[in-house]
């Protein structure tokens, strides 16, 4: 529930975060149960009076990144049969701030958010009756002038309401952006929706451990199915410091996506601190802000375990947990400790092997990357920031259609940005995301070629495309550099901001989209408007090749960003020679003067390298950049990386989102853009109309001995072998009405028009 005098409660007043405020609300019992649990959730402090009582007060960091959290207060004596009045001073603390969002994920994500449940049994007996949850019979005011608002017979008459948010659990718009990480307390909270599923995910090893005051006995046991004996905690000190406590770094292998889970075999409840790190680095760091460069991304965070029950840390992404244990019995068993990986139930159709193991292992990495970032929607990044961002979404999805075939969550993605989205607002409030919102959906059509769900989404289309006709300026066609939205093209200096270059790139990924869009309309049964945005396309590409092409070297100025998305956008193709030569044949990193890009726009990169005819150096740079990530330990790939960052703690130099450290994600889905690339230029498999429904295939080993692998479609994989020393084969799936197959040597195309196995002699 929110206060009704705060709905639009903003990020930026970070004074009101730290206002105490006061939550009252009546209850009635007809008898009162022998024990009593109350959970308090959203705001980082609570002082909780239950008919005048004192229950307690909890507090954590206020500036601390993680949201929502939740406290647990044992009731005592303090309920009475009738009219019960529970009454809390709180502190909002923190929020987190969203890219996209209806209002109501945006109170729940910064505003004054508040709820309680109070439960008929002890702390971890969760199946307990609820004899009281919050809503909209409650009232709230800032902190009264009296000092007796804590009693009973106060009168809270004149407070306003508050009003409901709706289930805590029941709105997929909670689950964004983080604003739910902290709520792993509230009881029957799962945390993740109907579609996805929770795996259990064993330690690899135990690479850290210190007794301090106490003793960590059968370690061992941790990463053991079958242990002799239990992993078991002895604590010396009642009391210990975090600095004192027993404590261990566990390691599960590789980069998860979900929370940790703590069995205890112990007749007490006890209390760990637990910190996530994508790295061992991020998971030792301590004593910093978190969220910021040398800070753990979501600080140090204690877990309250029940006597012979379950916990769950706050979900995120991690490989490593580092596990300090503060309280609890003087011996302390543990039944399991281990990771619950929250994972998008999905088959990998499409695949790529070869005879190159290093680009084996990038296009599983990068097609493990994109499948960490399908949880509730398709998102940036499983640790920060968990949301939907449609320019993240023009590389995932490739990544999501090419390897499992899979539209369900990008069209949910879509849905969901575009509601979210007012007229006349930039998408994510970056106008270039608006953009690419169309690309994607482009995408997804090209490669489901469901009518229907491009038909639904018609009037999405006509409003940003009305959002982005209303950005441009009426006498050049080209984006005004007022227009609404923030400017970015990349992470990288000058393409983000006020710059020409982030004009110029915007203007283009506007162009793309008005390439897009007459077949989506076309699709949707509009056909004005497809022709209208022919010509708006064509407007609008001559403006900007008058505009930004230089006369004398022929190329977009000098990035490496914008230059590829001339060659994409065919801004000027009699120039793409020149723009290979001066611009894109340049690219590496081995020199303070070679330019910075981000995997992100290295994906439209490598495309602009395979368009201007140079698909091996692109498959290079595939085992330099990407493959650098692996030389540094990735199991997925990362929001930003340079070959020339510092070896030694790489995650502390990635540079990101205006900063640096452990704050930049190690695993976000627009850097797995090598996984279509391989499936396209190697395989060289492409929909040539909707829902493959016809495919030419233009084989190409680019230096490989061989190369499998196998592209999903909406009719089953077809599956390509090539090979130097046997004859080359491809099986087509049926529902594929003709494939013309491009084999090099060749002067015309071999025609497919049935499925089935077929060979072809090698060339």
């Amino acid at each position: 529930m929110k206060r009704a005098d705060r709905s639009h409660y903003s990020w930026a007043k970070t004074g009101l975060r730290l206002e105490h405020h006061i939550f009252r609300g009546h209850f009635d019992l007809q008898s009162v149960p022998q024990f009593g649990t109350l959970f308090i959730a959203g705001p980082r402090y609570a002082k909780v009076f239950l008919n005048g009582k004192l229950l307690g007060s909890n507090s954590t960091n206020p500036e601390a990144p993680i949201n929502f959290r939740v406290f647990h207060f044992d009731v005592g004596t303090a309920l009475r049969k009738g009219d019960n009045v529970l009454a809390v001073e709180a502190i909002r603390g923190r929020g987190v701030v969203t890219g996209a969002g209806s209002e109501a994920l945006h109170q729940f994500g910064y505003g004054e958010v508040f709820a309680a449940k109070l439960l008929a049994g002890r702390f971890g007996n969760d199946d307990a009756p609820p004899l009281v949850v919050t809503n909209s019979t409650w009232r709230s005011i800032a902190e009264p002038k009296k000092d007796d608002w804590q009693s009973p017979a106060f009168d809270d008459s004149a407070w306003p309401r508050v009003e409901s948010l709706g289930s805590i659990d029941g709105n997929i718009e909670f689950r964004q952006w983080s604003v739910d990480a902290g709520m792993y307390g509230w009881p029957g909270y799962t945390g993740m929706s109907s579609f996805l599923r929770a795996i259990p995910i064993a330690a690899v090893r135990v690479t850290r451990t210190y007794d301090g005051e106490g003793q960590l006995q059968h370690v061992e046991a941790i990463t053991q199915e079958h242990a002799v004996a239990p992993f078991t905690v002895e604590l010396t000190a009642p009391h210990p410091t975090d600095e004192q406590a027993p404590a261990m770094l566990v390691d599960f292998g590789k980069e998860i996506a979900g929370r940790l889970v703590i069995d205890s075999g112990s007749d007490q409840d006890a209390t760990l601190s637990i910190a996530y790190g994508e790295d061992e680095m991020e998971a030792m760091a301590t004593g910093l802000t978190p969220g910021q460069r040398g800070g753990n991304y979501l600080g140090t965070n204690l877990l309250d375990v029940p006597a012979n029950g379950r916990a769950r840390g706050p979900k995120s992404a991690f490989r490593y947990v580092r596990i300090t244990f503060l309280r609890g019995a003087p011996r302390i068993p543990f039944r399991s400790i281990h990771a619950e990986a929250i994972t998008y139930p999905v088959k990998y159709e499409g695949g790529f092997e070869s005879s190159d193991a290093r680009l084996n292992r990038i296009f599983a990495t990068a097609a493990y990357t994109a499948h960490l970032c399908m949880q509730d929607d398709i998102w940036d990044a499983p640790k920060r920031d968990r949301g939907r961002w449609a320019g993240d979404l023009d590389v995932e999805a490739g990544t999501i259609l090419g390897v499992f075939g899979d539209t369900f969550a990008l069209e949910d993605t879509l849905r969901h940005l575009a509601d979210d989205t007012a007229p006349g607002q930039a998408v994510n409030g970056i106008g270039g995301y608006t953009a690419q919102w169309i690309t994607t959906l482009a995408k997804v059509y090209e490669a489901s070629g469901d009518v229907a769900y491009v038909r639904s989404e018609h009037d999405a289309l006509r409003k940003l495309l009305a959002t982005m006709d209303g950005s441009l300026d009426a006498q050049t066609g080209l984006l005004r550099r007022d227009s609404k939205g923030w400017g970015f093209v990349d992470w990288a200096p000058g393409l983000y901001g006020a710059t020409d270059d982030t004009f110029r790139g915007s203007t283009l990924e506007f162009l793309r989209a008005y390439e897009a869009a007459p077949a989506l309309l076309r699709a949707a049964g509009d056909e004005a408007a497809a022709k209208q945005y022919e010509q708006r396309a064509q407007t609008m590409r001559e403006a900007a090749r008058k505009t930004f092409l230089d006369l004398v070297t022929h190329t977009v100025g000098t990035t490496w960003q914008i230059n590829s998305m001339a060659v994409l956008t065919n801004l000027a193709p009699e120039d793409n020679d020149a723009i290979w030569s001066q611009v894109l044949a340049h690219v590496k990193q081995d020199t303070p003067q070679d330019q910075v890009i981000s995997p992100y726009f290295n994906a439209y990169v490598l495309d602009a390298m395979s368009a201007t005819g140079h698909q091996r150096t692109a498959l290079d740079w595939i085992r330099t950049y990407w493959g650098g990530m692996l030389d540094e330990g990735a199991t997925s790939f990362w929001e930003s990386y340079d070959l020339r960052w510092p070896k030694s703690d790489p995650h502390l130099s990635l540079q990101a989102d205006g900063t640096s450290g452990y704050f930049v994600s190690y695993a976000h889905g627009w850097a797995s853009w090598p996984a279509p690339w391989l499936q396209q230029n190697v395989l060289g498999v492409r929909a040539t109309s909707p829902g493959y429904a016809s495919v030419d295939v233009h084989p190409n080993l680019l230096g490989l001995e061989y190369a499998h692998g196998s592209v999903a479609t909406p009719h089953g994989p077809i599956a390509v072998s090539l090979d130097h020393a046997k004859a080359w084969t491809m099986d087509l799936p049926a529902g594929i009405e003709r494939a013309r197959v491009f084999l090099p040597g060749k002067s015309e195309p071999a025609i497919l028009t049935h499925s089935g196995h077929y060979e072809f002699a090698q060339p």
